[in-house]
């Protein structure tokens, strides 16, 4: 970010981020067992660690 700009590059590499994230979590939400979420996730190219943590989301004042 440069004088409070946020470069489009940025902002697609956060969302794309975040969709992914929630795309592991949501396998994760409805797989039967570990070894078939594992086996959901590498059919989409995610791994399991995408899913963990969060974005904290910034808030203008």
């Amino acid at each position: 970010m440069a004088n409070g700009v946020v470069e489009p590059l940025q902002i697609e590499e956060d969302l794309s981020s975040a969709v992914r994230r929630k795309a592991a979590r949501t396998i994760a939400s409805v797989a039967v067992d570990a070894d078939e979420c594992a086996e959901l996730l590498a059919m989409l190219g995610l791994a399991p660690e995408e899913g963990k943590g969060f974005q904290q989301e910034s808030r203008a004042a």
